[in-house]
C-alpha cells in the first residue's frame, strides 16, 4: 500500500503557490496520471500559466476563484474543476485562509492537438488595435539601425492586421522635448525648436519613404495645445503622496552653467561600466542619476562634472512597485523586458526626478521644465486616451527598444496609475535590441552608419524592409556588414520571388491570359492546397504580439516562395499532356492562387511588390489575407507581364528583371 498525506512542511514553492508531490508513474508503474497537493496562501494569486496536459482540481479546503481563459468561478470544498489543455489558468485567493487542492494531470496528445485546432492564431487577434512606437528623437536623421528596431516591424503588424479585416492604427511621432534635441541645438549653435522641426520633418519623410504609414503623429513642439494637456495630467501626478519636493545634489557643469542630465551627461554606468549618458544605461537597461556615473563629464564642453544642490520633484517609484508587478504579470512581455523588469523590481525602484533645470520642454510653475521622459509617458497616455475617445477602445501593443524598457515598463505604468489612466497602458510589449553595423553599434557621432534615406534611394523600400526584417534584433544583437548593407537587393527572397513570378509569363501565354477554373485534382494538388492554408496559419502565429517574430516570418515566407516555385516547376510536364487537361486546369488555378496568397502574406514585408502582384491578378483594393483561401474566379484576366521588378527596382538590382 502506497500512501501520501497533505503536509504543509513538505511543500515547495512553485507556480507562485505551495506544492507537494502526491502520486505519479515513478511511484506506481503504469499510473496514467500525475498528482500533487497544492495550497494557494491567503490573499495570493497563483501564476498564470498553461500546460499541454489536461488537469483537474479537487478542492480540499478554502474558497477561491479559478480562472480559465475568460471564465472565472468560485470553488469550495468538495468541488471539482477540469482545465483543458493549453488553457491559461490561475487561482485567485482573496480570503483569509489557504486554498488547498489536489491537482491531477495527464497527457493526451490528441486532446492537446484538438485544443490547438480550436484556437487558431487569428482568433486571438483583437478586432481593434493601436500599435505604438516610441517617437524618434529629432536630433538627426534615421539610419538603418533605427529602422530595424520598432518602426518597420510595427508597420508589418499593422499591415497584416488590416489585411485580415482588423481595425489597426499606427501611432508614433517625434520626441521633440528630449534633452538630446537641446544638446544638439547647443552644439550647432541654434534653437532647439528649429532642430526639432527640421529633423522631425525629415524623420517623418523617411518613415513614409520606407512604407511606414503613421495614423497619428504626436509632434509636441508643433502642437500649441500640447503643453496645456500635459500640465493637466502632470497636476494629477503631483497630487500623489508619492511625489515630494526635495533639494538634492545634482551633476553640474560650472563652465557651461548647465545642469547635467540625460544627453548633457557622459560617463560610465556604475552597474556595468559601459559608456553611459545620464538617467539610463542602454547596455544593462538600469536607470541612474547622472551624478552617480563614473568619469562624468559635460557633453557640451568636456569639463569634469561638479555637483550643486537643486530643488526638484521626486516620484517614489517603489510606492507603486506592487501595482507595476501585477500589471506586467498580466501583460504580454518579451522575455528580455520581463527579466529586466523583475530584476529592477527585486532590487527596489529608485526615486525619479520629474522636473529638470532646463529651458527646453513643457514649462512648469516653479520655473523648471517637465522631465523629457515624463513628458513622453504623459504624451503616450494622452494619445491613447484620445484615440479611444475618437475611435473606441482598442488593444494597445507597444514596439520598443530594450534600452527604453525602464521608461515604458516602469515609469509609464507608474504615471498611468498616478493619473488614473491605467486603462490606456499597453497590453503587449514587443522589444528589440540593437542592429550593429559590423561589430559596432550604429553611431551618428562617429559616422558609423548607413543612412536610411541613402539605402532607400539605392535599393527601394521593399529591399530595405526585407533586409531589416530578416536581420531584426529580436531578443539579441544582430549584425549587418557594410558590404551586405550595400547589396540589399541581393537578398535571396527578394531575388527568388522575382524568378518565381517571372515564370508566370509562359503560363499566362499558354492559358490565353485567363485564369482557369479547377478541374480534376491529384494528390499533389490536394496537398499543395492544404499547404497554402497551413502556411498561412503558421505565419499568422508569428504575428501575435505575444509571439511576434519578423525574423521567423521572413524565413517562413522564403520557404513559402520556394515551395510555390517547386510546385510550378514540377507541374510543368503535366500541363503538356493532352489527356490530363482537366488536371492541368487545377494545376494552373493553384499556381495563380499561390500568387494571390503570396501577395497577401508578403504585403506586410514587401508592400510594393505585393500590391503589384495583387493588381496583376485583377483583385481590388489592398491585399486581403483570407483564413481559408478561395480561388480566383474562372476567367480572370491577367497579362503576360509578370509583376516582377519595376524599371527603377530593376536598375537598382543591376538591370535584372
Amino acid at each position: 500500500m502506497i500512501t501520501r498525506a497533505f503536509d504543509r512542511s513538505a511543500m515547495s514553492w512553485s507556480y507562485e503557490m505551495h506544492l507537494q508531490p502526491m502520486l505519479s508513474a515513478s511511484d506506481i508503474e503504469g499510473l496514467p496520471f500525475g498528482s500533487v497537493f497544492g495550497s494557494v496562501p491567503a490573499h495570493t494569486v497563483s501564476k498564470r500559466h498553461a500546460h499541454q496536459d489536461g488537469e483537474m482540481f479537487i478542492v480540499l479546503a478554502g474558497k477561491a476563484v479559478v480562472v480559465l481563459g475568460d471564465e472565472e468561478r468560485e470553488f469550495g470544498p468538495g468541488q471539482v474543476v477540469h482545465l483543458s489543455p493549453f488553457g491559461f489558468h490561475e487561482i485567485r485567493n482573496t480570503s483569509d485562509e489557504p486554498f488547498d487542492i489536489v491537482s491531477i494531470y495527464w497527457e493526451h496528445i490528441p486532446s492537446a492537438v484538438a485544443a490547438l485546432e480550436q484556437l487558431p492564431p487569428r482568433s486571438q487577434l483583437a478586432e481593434r488595435s493601436l500599435v505604438f512606437c516610441p517617437p524618434p528623437t529629432p536630433n538627426g536623421g534615421l539610419h538603418l539601425g533605427h529602422l530595424a528596431g520598432p518602426y518597420v516591424r510595427a508597420d508589418m503588424l499593422v499591415r497584416a492586421l488590416r489585411s485580415m479585416g482588423r481595425d489597426a492604427r499606427y501611432v508614433t511621432g517625434t520626441d521633440d522635448h528630449q534633452s538630446y534635441v537641446a544638446a544638439a541645438a547647443r552644439l550647432r549653435g541654434t534653437d532647439p525648436a528649429e532642430v526639432a522641426t527640421a529633423e522631425g520633418d525629415a524623420i517623418v519623410a523617411t518613415l513614409r519613404a520606407a512604407g511606414v504609414g503613421c495614423d497619428r503623429l504626436t509632434r509636441p513642439s508643433a502642437d500649441p495645445e500640447h503643453a496645456g494637456r500635459i500640465r493637466e495630467l502632470f497636476s494629477r501626478v503631483t497630487a500623489s503622496p508619492a511625489v515630494t519636493e526635495e533639494k538634492r545634489d545634482t551633476a553640474y557643469c560650472p563652465t557651461c552653467d548647465l545642469s547635467l542630465h540625460q544627453a548633457f551627461a557622459r560617463g560610465h554606468c556604475a552597474h556595468c561600466s559601459a559608456p553611459c549618458d545620464g538617467e539610463i544605461c542602454e547596455a544593462c537597461g538600469r536607470p541612474n542619476e547622472a551624478r552617480d556615473l563614473t568619469g562624468l563629464r559635460c557633453r557640451i564642453c568636456g569639463t569634469p562634472a561638479a555637483t550643486r544642490p537643486e530643488p526638484g520633484l521626486w516620484l517614489d517609484l517603489d510606492a507603486y512597485a506592487d501595482q507595476v508587478r501585477d500589471y506586467l504579470r498580466e501583460s504580454a512581455t518579451a522575455p528580455d523586458l520581463q527579466a529586466l523588469a523583475e530584476r529592477l523590481l527585486d532590487e527596489g525602484l529608485p526615486p525619479y526626478r520629474l522636473d529638470r533645470s532646463s529651458t527646453w520642454g513643457v514649462a512648469l510653475e516653479d520655473g523648471q521644465t517637465l522631465d523629457a521622459w515624463a513628458d513622453l509617458a504623459l504624451t503616450f497616455l494622452d494619445a491613447a486616451r484620445t484615440e479611444s475617445e475618437q475611435n473606441g477602445p482598442a488593444k494597445i501593443t507597444l514596439f520598443l527598444g530594450y534600452d527604453n524598457s525602464f521608461y515604458y515598463a516602469v515609469l509609464l505604468p507608474v504615471l498611468a496609475f498616478a493619473t488614473g489612466l491605467a486603462e490606456f497602458l499597453p497590453a503587449a510589449f514587443v522589444t528589440n535590441q540593437f542592429l550593429h553595423l559590423g561589430d559596432e553599434k550604429f553611431s551618428t557621432s562617429r559616422g558609423h552608419a548607413v543612412w536610411a534615406d541613402d539605402a532607400l534611394a539605392a535599393a527601394g523600400p521593399d529591399a530595405v524592409r526585407l533586409a531589416l526584417l530578416r536581420q531584426a534584433p529580436e531578443g539579441r544583437v544582430t549584425r549587418i556588414t557594410p558590404e551586405r548593407a550595400g547589396r540589399l537587393t541581393q537578398d535571396p527572397l527578394y531575388r527568388g520571388v522575382q524568378d518565381w513570378l517571372t515564370g508566370f509569363a509562359p503560363l499566362t501565354q499558354g492559358s490565353g491570359g485567363r485564369v482557369p477554373g479547377t478541374g480534376a485534382w491529384t494528390d499533389a494538388h490536394r496537398e499543395f492546397y492544404r499547404y497554402l492554408n497551413l502556411a498561412t496559419r503558421q505565419l499568422d502565429g508569428l504575428l501575435l504580439p505575444e509571439s511576434f517574430s519578423a525574423r521567423g516570418y521572413v524565413s517562413q515566407l522564403e520557404s513559402f516562395v520556394a515551395r510555390c516555385a517547386e510546385f510550378q516547376a514540377t507541374e510543368e510536364a503535366l500541363r503538356k499532356v493532352a489527356s490530363l487537361a482537366e488536371e492541368a486546369r487545377t494545376s494552373l488555378a493553384l499556381a495563380y492562387l499561390s500568387a494571390k496568397v503570396f501577395a497577401a502574406l508578403a504585403w506586410p514585408v514587401m508592400p510594393e511588390l505585393a500590391q503589384r502582384t495583387w493588381d496583376w491578378l485583377g483583385l481590388p483594393g489592398q491585399p486581403v489575407r483570407e483564413a481559408d483561401w478561395s480561388f480566383l474566379p474562372s476567367g480572370t484576366s491577367v497579362t503576360s507581364d509578370a509583376p516582377g521588378l519595376t524599371a527603377a527596382a530593376a536598375a537598382r538590382a543591376g538591370g535584372r528583371s
